[in-house]
């Protein structure tokens, strides 16, 4: 349960960061560097095991990727209009990851 609510949490702050990021300058900033590469690893990790366990279809370990490099392209100084919507799905997923592993009970 907390290592689902770390990871909803985290999805949250991507999103968080990424939807800032059309507001303000976030390029040459060591945090969402660290961020861009926690989401980068995440989303690999997420749809590697995904595919050995035989699902292809793993949308939200997909997202992760994508935020890893929105995150690494805010980072260098691009940032683009339609970054704040995929922050805002970002958020909604970790508000679901937060949620479902509470709900789901697990300890």
């Amino acid at each position: 349960m907390v290592f689902v609510g770390i990871l909803g949490i985290l999805d949250m702050i991507f999103g968080a960061v990424l939807a800032a990021s059309t507001f303000a300058d976030m390029a040459s900033n060591g945090w969402v560097l660290i961020f861009a590469i926690i989401a980068l690893i995440k989303g690999i990790y997420s749809v590697v095991a995904a595919a050995a366990a035989g699902f292809y279809l793993d949308v939200l370990g997909w997202l992760d990727l994508l935020a890893g490099l929105l995150l690494l392209l805010a980072y260098w100084g691009f940032a683009f209009p339609f970054f704040l919507y995929i922050g805002i799905l970002l958020i909604l997923k970790g508000l679901y990851s937060f949620f479902v592993g509470f709900i789901s009970g697990e300890h």
